[in-house]
This record gives structure tokens, C-alpha cells and sequence, in this order.
């Protein structure tokens, strides 16, 4: 018996239409089941990178020491290095597949990737730098720290270049020569007044704060010396910082400079840095 036009249509009608993706039930359990995945391993990520972050300000507030922090940073650089590749895998797999996951996991890949190079970084300095962590540019009269002379520091204020650096065999002061052999004092014809006045300007504008600032001795006519610290954002290391600044007998001035960190056996070249940076600053102002 055959149908009729409109019992086809009736038909058509009454006949259950099911959405294709009813036919693949199991893929939408694949897709919750690689979301999840994909955000627990970027949760781990951001928390491993979250602990090593969290190393400067625990040191600061004091809730670690210093060689705690290191070992604990030490520990984290595989485990960091493994999350940055799978929350970039997962990140790949996301847009795939997952792509209300995807911001997630490019976040936890570029938090992971960022703190996983922090102690390779790190390590990298330690041996392209000599392990000191007190630079200046007079040997034989080096500028004296005294207005933080008794600050808490491990390293003393006293400058100590014959002494010998670990493993080395070199002194202090071998070690910074061979190392550094650009670092030496800057001679201007500028007056006292003029370079001091820069000087301090210099200083300021690098971010220090200027503990003292006087004559360079009780004599008349000795200079003049500027003394700071340098803070830095992480760990909030102090390093002490003196210009001292003498006339010379043929005119003009000598700039000499003394940078020293208060804890740490090695400054990663970070006094050297900033001996340099000043160094220049100052020489193009005056």
C-alpha cells in the first residue's frame, strides 16, 4: 500500500531527529576528561612557579634563610622545566580540542617557562662571573664604608682584596683585574662642586637611596663622598655604594667608586654592573 503525500509528511514529522553528536557520545566524554587534564597540569605549573617566586619575599620577611631559598630553588629548576613542556603541550592539545582551557594553559607555560629560567640564568652567572661580591675602582685606597659599617651584614665592611677567592687561588683583587680590567677611576675637569652635584644626581636616578654625603675627610679641601645602598626587587639584597670624589693637584677631579654586597659570596657580577652603569652615567654629565 503506498502512502500518500501527506502521511509522508506526517511521517517525516513524528520521526525522531537526533543531534550528531548523540551518535558520538564517548567524544564529549573525551573532551571533559582532556579539559581536566590539561588544567590540573597547568595548576601545577603556576604553583611550582608561584613556590619559586615566593623564594625572595620569604627570604625577606624571614621566614628562610638564604641557602634555604637556594637549595629549595635548586630542587624546583627539573620539576619547573617538565611543567613548562606539558602545560605547552597541553596548551597545543587545547586548541585542539579543549579551547576553554587554552588561555590556561598558555598562562601556566609562560609562568613555568619564566621561573625555569630564573636558576639556569643564574647558574650561568655564577660562572661567567668571578665568585666575589666586593668591586671597586682604587686598590690600594679603596672608599670606605661607614655609614653602613654596622648594618646586619655577613660580608665585612672592611675591604679585603688579598684575600683568596674559593677554589681560584687568586686574590680579591686578581680576580676583579682579570675579570673586570675596564673598571678604573674616572678623571674629569669638571670642578668638585659640578661632579658632586652629578654624582648625586647619578646615584638618585639609579634607583639608590644616599645613606651619607660629606667631605671625604676631615682635611680641607679632601673631596667629597657620597654614600648609598642598592635594593634589589626580589630577595631585597643590600649593596653598599661610595663615590668618593678628590681634586686633583693638575685640576679637574678623580671619580673612585666602591660597590659591595652584604650577604652572598658571589654578586653575579651585579657590582660590577653598577660601577659600570654609574661609571658612564656620571662621565657624560660632567
Amino acid at each position: 500500500m503506498g502512502l500518500r503525500g501527506g502521511d509522508c509528511n506526517a511521517w517525516t514529522e513524528q520521526a525522531p531527529v537526533r543531534a550528531k553528536k548523540d551518535y558520538y557520545p564517548h567524544s564529549r566524554g573525551k573532551g571533559t576528561a582532556m579539559k581536566m587534564l590539561i588544567s590540573i597540569v597547568s595548576c601545577v605549573a603556576i604553583l611550582l612557579a608561584a613556590a619559586l617566586a615566593a623564594m625572595g619575599p620569604g627570604y625577606r620577611f624571614g621566614l628562610w634563610d638564604l641557602g634555604t631559598a637556594f637549595s629549595v630553588m635548586r630542587m624546583l629548576s627539573l620539576p619547573l622545566i617538565v611543567a613548562a613542556a606539558l602545560a605547552g603541550a597541553g596548551f597545543l592539545l587545547a586548541l585542539w580540542r579543549a579551547r576553554g582551557v587554552a588561555l590556561f594553559a598558555l598562562i601556566a607555560f609562560a609562568a613555568a617557562g619564566a621561573a625555569a629560567y630564573v636558576p639556569i640564568k643564574m647558574k650561568a652567572m655564577v660562572d661567567s662571573n668571578p665568585f666575589i661580591h666586593d668591586v671597586t675602582t682604587d686598590f690600594d685606597d679603596p672608599p670606605q664604608i661607614i655609614a653602613a659599617a654596622n648594618e646586619e651584614r655577613s660580608n665585612p665592611a672592611a675591604y679585603e682584596g688579598a684575600a683568596i677567592v674559593k677554589q681560584t687561588g687568586k686574590t680579591v683583587e686578581e680576580s676583579q683585574k682579570q675579570a673586570f680590567p675596564d673598571i678604573v677611576p674616572l678623571d674629569s675637569s669638571a670642578d668638585l662642586k659640578t661632579a658632586a652635584k652629578a654624582a648625586r644626581e647619578v646615584v638618585e636616578a639609579m634607583g639608590m637611596r644616599i645613606l651619607a654625603e660629606g667631605p671625604a675627610t676631615d682635611d680641607a679641601g679632601s673631596g667629597w663622598r657620597i654614600e648609598a645602598v642598592a635594593t634589589s626587587a626580589w630577595f631585597g639584597f643590600k649593596d653598599d655604594f661610595i663615590v668618593r670624589i678628590r681634586p686633583q693637584a693638575t685640576g679637574g677631579v678623580r671619580v673612585d667608586v666602591r660597590s659591595e654586597s652584604r650577604v652572598g659570596g658571589s654578586d653575579l657580577g651585579q657590582n660590577a654592573k653598577r660601577v659600570r652603569a654609574f661609571l658612564k652615567a656620571l662621565d657624560l654629565k660632567i
